[in-house]
């Protein structure tokens, strides 16, 4: 474990920051190999399949995962203040918590797949292999979303080394299980579903031991755990802010995708591709930015705030440093990087989709990188006003450019919405920044 505000912060960051982001490109890399093994044995049903339930289950999977890095923040000042006990309980009350959303959550979803598929325009043909992805991954949800807990948990304690560990056992975990359940069991797309759900319940056991260590190094682990609600809600306003943050980001990508993939399976196939070419440049600033969070929380922790500035500056320096090699490589190599996820006979059209975001619109990410790195400082400092500002103003004004450009210029017109959007919302974050007042009181509030 690890106080992220002493020591030359540079070096702080890069040590902290690393770990993160190879964990982060780790687990992007099994994502990345379950759409390209589905591009090569499945060929572009399974891409479509998968292209086509993605924005839903991106969208519920944003939810938790909103929650969960509000949830790191309040840790994170805990253990600023020493508070170990209050952690230990916190979390398990939490993870109760949530198993029991999860088992509800799924429950109505699998029952209600098929008018959801209908309102996502998914194509007839496509729903048995959709739903087999589906289902098996929304049933298996907790596992993802403890695991995500997990990570931000330990973020919080200062460690960044574990979850690249574990990243790295899941990765080959899901790659090994990707593997036998497409080409010996010959499960399809299910196959992909249950080799992310059993890496998860694997790598979940290991977090456990190692929280476990962690209770142990502080002196609590034989201090009894207290499952209460009064835990969970000293947790809401952190978690809650945040989940609905990242629900108004992910939500306009849903409602975009009926347009998506009523431009046919060319464009719902593409649309996986351009996904997981997006999601790996994007888990790198993502996973650089958590040390600008974590950081924040300990220093509000522990009274320190004047040192957030800085923090603030480095990390957007460490973001810009770290992805800018993959947005060249991917832009450059555009061609070669997605066809990896095309057979033989894919379509050219779906192919000259990706072809055209990686080569053109991607370097805008540059924008989006702004947008993550004060998305991370106001979500550190309970600025949740500015956070959903700030989203809800990426998300509408996504919808509204997408939903204007569609139309007339197909697929392109969806890349450019994105685009406009990132550009809006980082000179608004900016504004935020300079003019706003989000840095926090010398003196945290008791909670009870």
């Amino acid at each position: 474990m690890k106080d992220l505000t002493k020591g030359n912060i540079y070096k702080t960051f890069f040590l902290f920051g690393l770990p993160l982001v190879l964990s982060g490109l780790l687990s992007q890399m099994y994502s990345t190999i379950d759409t390209a093994i589905a591009g090569r044995f499945l060929g572009e049903t399974g891409l479509a399949s998968i292209g086509a339930t993605a924005p839903l289950i991106t969208f519920i999977s944003s939810l938790f995962w909103g929650y969960a890095v509000g949830f790191g923040m309040y840790i994170a000042r805990l253990f600023g203040k020493g508070d170990y006990a209050k952690i230990k309980s916190s979390l398990y009350s939490t993870l109760l918590f949530v198993f029991g959303v999860c088992v509800l959550l799924s429950t109505i979803l699998i029952c209600l797949h098929k008018p959801l598929f209908r309102i996502l325009h998914i194509a007839p043909s496509l729903y048995d292999s959709a739903f087999a992805y589906f289902g098996f991954y929304i049933g298996g949800l907790f596992f993802m979303v403890a695991s995500t807990f997990f990570v931000f948990v330990l973020n919080a304690f200062g460690i960044g080394s574990f979850p690249f560990y574990a990243s790295l056992l899941s990765a080959v975990l899901n790659i090994g299980g990707n593997i036998l359940a497409i080409t010996v069991f010959r499960w399809g797309t299910a196959g992909l579903a249950i080799a992310s759900v059993f890496s998860a319940f694997v790598v979940d056991i290991f977090y456990l031991v190692k929280f476990r260590k962690c209770l142990k190094e502080v002196g609590v682990d034989k201090v009894k755990v207290k499952i209460s609600f009064r835990y969970i809600k000293n947790a809401f306003p952190y978690g809650l802010p945040n989940m609905a943050q990242q629900g108004v980001m992910y939500f306009s990508a849903l409602l975009l995708s009926p347009l998506v993939n009523g431009l046919g399976a060319s464009a719902s196939a593409s649309y996986s591709v351009v996904s997981r070419v997006y999601d790996i440049c994007a888990q790198v600033y993502q996973n650089s930015a958590r040390s600008v969070s974590n950081y924040t929380a300990q220093c509000v922790g522990q009274n320190k705030c004047e040192k957030i500035k800085k923090g603030v500056g480095v990390g957007l320096i460490q973001g810009i440093a770290f992805v800018t090699p993959f947005i060249l490589a991917c832009s450059i190599f555009h061609k070669p990087i997605c066809s990896i996820f095309f057979d033989a006979n894919a379509d050219t059209t779906a192919q000259e989709y990706a072809f055209l975001f990686a080569r053109a619109y991607l370097p805008f990410i540059y924008l989006n990188i702004i947008c993550n790195m004060f998305h991370g400082l106001f979500r550190a400092v309970k600025a949740t006003g500015y956070l959903f500002s700030s989203s809800f103003l990426g998300a509408l004004v996504r919808y509204i450019a997408s939903a204007l450009l569609i139309p007339s210029l197909g697929m392109a017109g969806f890349y450019m919405g994105w685009v406009i959007s990132w550009g809006v919302e980082a000179v608004y974050a900016l504004l935020l920044y300079f003019f706003g007042r989000w840095l926090p009181k010398n003196q945290e509030p008791t909670e009870n």
